[in-house]
């Protein structure tokens, strides 16, 4: 089954196994470490276009700096 796995997945699985051999839902840890490794990276595209938007929004004179005391 390992031997299936990216060579990341093989090196979490390892890591959490020498950490973590003696919790009985081991596997359900990976699968969850699994799960928020593919849920931040596919919010990295959302993240890298808000940030876009928010540099041409400056650019253009559409934003203005203000301080944590008026958010």
């Amino acid at each position: 089954m390992a031997s299936k796995l990216s060579d990341d997945e093989q090196k979490m699985l390892a890591f959490h196994w020498i950490q973590e051999m003696k919790t009985p839902n081991f596997l359900e840890v990976i699968k969850d470490e699994m799960k928020w490794e593919e849920s931040f990276s596919k919010s990295q595209d959302v993240l890298e276009m808000l940030a876009d938007e928010a540099l041409r929004d400056i650019e253009q004179g559409r934003a203005e700096e203000i301080g944590w005391d008026k958010l």
